[in-house]
Parts: C-alpha cells; sequence; structure tokens
C-alpha cells in the first residue's frame, strides 16, 4: 500500500523519545506474527501511518500513558488503545489510512442536524488497490495546452470498500471514481454515457484540428450529491444492511425493495447488487430513500453516511466547480464501448497526466465563457453558471494572460 514519507516521519515524531518508536510497534505486532519479519515491516510502517490521523480522537489518558510509558512496548499499546480494533487491524492490513477517519465534511452530504455526528464520527475500511498514484503538477505547467472540461463527481477510486466502523461487508463496494477514474484504467481518461462521450471526444477532434494538439481533459467538481447517480452510494447501503441488520429487518427491507424490482434476489446476494446497478436511477433513488427514512433508525446506514464513506477524502469539503485532476484526450482513438464503470458504460479515450496542486476554478480557466455570462466572481459563480457547465463540455486553452490574472 503507497504511503506518504511524511506520514511515518509524523508518526514517528509524535511517539517521541530516545528508544525507537518503530521497534514498539515491531514487538506491538509481533506478538502475533512472531515469524514473518516481511509481515510485521510492513505492519508497522502501517501501524505508524495511522497514528497522526487518529491523534484528535486520543483519549487524555491515552494520550499522557503513550507519552509518559518507562516501557518499550508501553507507548504503542497506550496508543494502539484508542483506535477502535476494526479499524486498527484493517489499516494492518492494508486498509488505507487516508481514508479511515472523516475529519469534517461539506453539510451539503447530509444537512440533518442530528446526522452530524455519526459523519464526523465515520470510519470507511478502504482497502487500496495502490492504483492512483498520481504525479502533482502546477496549472502553470500548462501553459499554452488547449483543454476540455466536463462535470465530475466526487467519489473514490482505487481501492475497495470492505466495511464502515466496526461493520464489515460481505461484499466490498468498488470504488472507481470519480476524478481518478482516468488513473486506474489505463487507455481511457474518462467514462460517461455514450452520448456526453460522444460530445466529448467529437469536441477535442475539432481542437485537434484548431490547435494541433490533443487537448487535455480538466473535469470540474460537482455538489456533494453528485455521487448519487453512481451505484457506488446505493451499493454501500445495502451491503451494509446486509451485514448489521437483524434478520427480521433484512426481511422488511426485502420486502420493500421488490416493490420495485419484483424479481429482486435479496440482501447479501451478488445477483441482487447487479440488479441494482443495472436499474434506472429513478428505481435506484428510491430505493436510497426507503433504506435512509424507513431502516436508519433500525440499524441502517444513512444516505449521508453512504456519501462520504464512498467520495473521495480530498474533496470532503472541496469547492464546486473545483479543477483537481488532469489528462489527455487520444483524439486519434474511437471512444471505448465498454468502460468497466457500472454506472458510466463509455469511455473517452486518453490517459491521466498530474493532479493540480494550486486552488483553480474552472471558470477562471474559462475567461471568454465567464465574460460572456456576466460571471462576476469565476472562483464563486451562481447556481445558474454552474448548471450552465452541466449542460455540455466546454473547450478552453491555459493562456499566458490567464495565468497572470491568477496570480502566476
Amino acid at each position: 500500500m503507497p504511503m506518504r514519507r511524511e506520514q511515518v516521519a509524523a508518526a514517528l515524531e509524535w511517539l517521541g523519545s530516545n528508544a525507537n518508536p518503530r521497534e514498539r510497534f515491531r514487538r506491538m505486532i509481533s506478538l502475533d506474527q512472531p515469524q514473518d519479519t516481511d509481515a510485521v515491516d510492513m505492519a508497522v510502517e502501517m501501524g505508524a501511518s495511522i497514528v497522526p490521523g487518529v491523534g484528535q480522537a486520543l483519549a487524555a489518558r491515552d494520550f499522557e500513558r503513550a507519552r509518559r510509558a518507562d516501557d518499550e512496548t508501553g507507548m504503542a499499546m497506550a496508543a494502539a488503545s484508542a483506535v477502535p480494533v476494526g479499524r486498527l487491524i484493517g489499516a494492518l492490513k492494508g486498509f488505507d489510512p487516508a481514508m479511515a477517519k472523516v475529519a469534517d465534511y461539506d453539510p451539503r452530504f447530509d444537512p440533518r442536524v442530528k446526522e452530524r455526528e455519526k459523519l464526523l464520527k465515520l470510519e470507511p475500511q478502504v482497502e487500496s488497490r495502490g492504483t492512483v498514484n498520481a504525479p502533482e503538477i502546477s496549472i502553470a505547467d500548462l501553459e499554452g495546452r488547449p483543454f476540455i472540461t466536463s462535470m465530475s463527481d466526487r467519489t473514490a477510486a482505487g481501492g475497495l470498500l470492505r466495511g464502515i466502523n466496526d461493520v464489515e461487508f460481505r461484499q466490498p463496494v468498488n470504488l472507481q471514481g470519480g476524478q481518478d477514474f482516468m488513473f486506474e484504467n489505463p487507455g481511457m481518461v474518462w467514462a460517461s454515457g455514450v452520448r456526453p462521450t460522444k460530445q466529448i471526444q467529437k469536441l477535442a477532434e475539432e481542437v485537434k484540428v484548431i490547435t494541433g494538439q490533443d487537448p487535455l481533459y480538466i473535469p470540474w467538481r460537482m455538489a456533494p450529491t453528485g455521487g448519487d447517480f453512481a451505484s457506488m452510494t446505493g451499493e454501500t447501503m445495502l451491503n451494509y444492511a446486509d451485514a448489521a441488520l437483524p434478520k427480521k429487518v433484512k426481511k422488511s427491507v426485502d420486502a420493500e425493495i421488490g416493490k420495485l424490482i419484483p424479481d429482486w434476489a435479496g440482501l447479501g446476494s451478488e445477483r441482487a447488487m447487479q440488479q441494482f446497478r443495472t436499474s434506472k436511477d429513478s428505481t435506484r433513488k428510491l430505493i436510497k430513500q426507503k433504506l435512509d427514512v424507513n431502516f436508519r433508525e433500525q440499524g441502517g446506514l444513512g444516505i449521508g453516511e453512504a456519501r462520504v464513506a464512498v467520495t473521495d477524502p480530498r474533496q470532503l469539503v472541496a469547492p464546486d466547480t473545483g479543477i483537481q485532476n488532469v489528462g489527455r484526450i487520444y483524439t486519434d482513438k474511437p471512444i471505448v464501448a465498454k468502460s468497466g464503470h457500472p454506472a458510466y458504460p463509455a469511455g473517452v479515450p486518453g490517459e491521466g497526466i498530474g493532479r493540480i496542486k494550486e486552488d483553480v476554478r474552472v471558470y477562471e480557466l474559462l475567461e471568454p465563457v465567464a465574460k460572456a455570462r456576466g460571471v462576476a466572481d469565476p472562483r464563486n459563480p451562481s447556481q445558474q453558471d454552474i448548471r450552465a457547465l452541466q449542460m455540455k463540455p466546454y473547450y478552453g486553452r491555459i493562456t499566458e494572460d490567464i495565468l497572470k490574472r491568477m496570480g502566476f
């Protein structure tokens, strides 16, 4: 599992003291795996990497015990005691620590006040595939390049959602993106319905004729509810219901869904999940609504929790219309007939290039469009201006003047 060096450094600094903190973790974990040195080494680093993410959650007494521990294992054990067991085990098995804790979120994921505490305590158990390794780039590096932009939901890619909090799913939810789709699908830069995919590809071909270059693809960020069309949110609610609800309540869930999908195969079956994925969006919406309204208080998962669980952590509090990833469209290749994404069947050929390190909003790059629409503040467009961006893909060029006005 990829892990940033600064995470480990921060963990070791926090653990502090003259004794080797890595050795403390080694001793703690090797109690279970004394023969497997490689596994211990990996688990040690996984354990170290989760410490910064749980620092705020440490109870005061655990924090002090960790700081003052005299014995070599005491500090690690004290730190571990403040971490929920399911999460600690998950992290040591290779779950992505960056996706294991919700520090904050945009309230539009779920505006209900009573749900806020649940969302802040949410701990998605995401096992990383290690496929999303986007290099960081600057928008200034793209000067002179033509680009095409269209909307992107905030869903995560590159992993399996295997559970939430201490509830483990029997069927993991495949996280396919979203923004990061372009980095784990070689040969594709985007996926959508057949019509919008053809629109993007046709525009790309026209841009190539005008500029002589394959255009970049720079998707802009939708609102937090934008990911509801993808099946991942509903799959998460269904898998949680299967794993967490009592048998009697699960029968009630199956009965309710059976009214919408007459041959419903039942919670926990692979066929049922496929039935959900291939149902109309209106049917999927009704199922999510029923799970949220009728079964949330009986031990089920709320829709806000499901939305957050499948969201890219970088986008939990990120602004609407912000850009994040950059790819390049292949204008000399046809659209991909089968993208592999259950909600977005067709693919735009291309490749991922990198992740923008600056905070840039799409109307800042679409300067002529912003002027034509009379957008007063390109960084904070109105809902009407955002709606206009949803209607079709737009073309622009990243010029020196645009970059200067942005402060580059």
